[in-house]
């Protein structure tokens, strides 16, 4: 019995850096999914991508372009805009909004000794998690962890630094508070 869970495991391993190398070799460049010519460039990046991520919903879409690390959770019925950039640990929830080029970046570089090179001083992993019902914006960066709360809405080219409450739409640089949702 143990060694035939030992064996499946391997399987999942392989198909997991197949479906990898098959979606950042071949899957990103796809055309995009509104183009006529797409032929089936929707269905090739989802299967692909659902096959290496930690774990994937239902009617994903995925643009081209879009750079994502294994250790990601989408929901269901998500959206992940062109060129979007998802590295490390991210939870993300159901009908979630990323426009073109949003970075959600989950770790960064220590650099409080200042005889050792930065790029020598190891990083820090921290997960970013997005909520249910969330439109980030383009050009938006979120960093490493920040929560992004239900509902909330990201304005474009916003830095987001600290947590994003429910209901919350933030903008600016670092992202502040604007207004609520759901107080109007």
């Amino acid at each position: 019995m143990g060694l035939d869970k030992q064996k499946r495991t391997r399987e999942l391993s392989i198909l997991r850096m197949t479906a990898f190398l098959l979606y950042n070799l071949f899957g990103r460049f796809l055309p995009r999914t509104t183009m006529p010519y797409s032929m089936g460039s929707k269905k090739i990046r989802f299967f692909l991508v659902k096959n290496f991520i930690t774990s994937c919903g239902k009617n994903l879409t995925v643009e081209t372009g879009a750079l994502i690390s294994p250790k990601v959770h989408i929901g269901n019925n998500c959206l992940i805009g062109e060129n979007c950039i998802i590295r490390g640990e991210v939870i993300i929830g159901d009908d979630v909004l990323l426009a073109q080029n949003v970075s959600l970046i989950a770790f960064n570089h220590h650099y409080s000794r200042t005889d050792v090179p930065i790029r020598l001083q190891g990083e820090s992993f921290e997960p970013i998690k997005i909520g249910n019902d969330v439109w980030i914006g383009i050009n938006v960066v979120v960093t490493a962890g920040v929560t992004v709360g239900s509902h909330a809405i990201v304005a474009a080219g916003a830095v987001v630094t600290k947590d994003v409450p429910d209901w919350g739409i933030v903008g600016g640089i670092p992202a502040k508070v604007i207004k609520y949702r759901n107080k109007v």
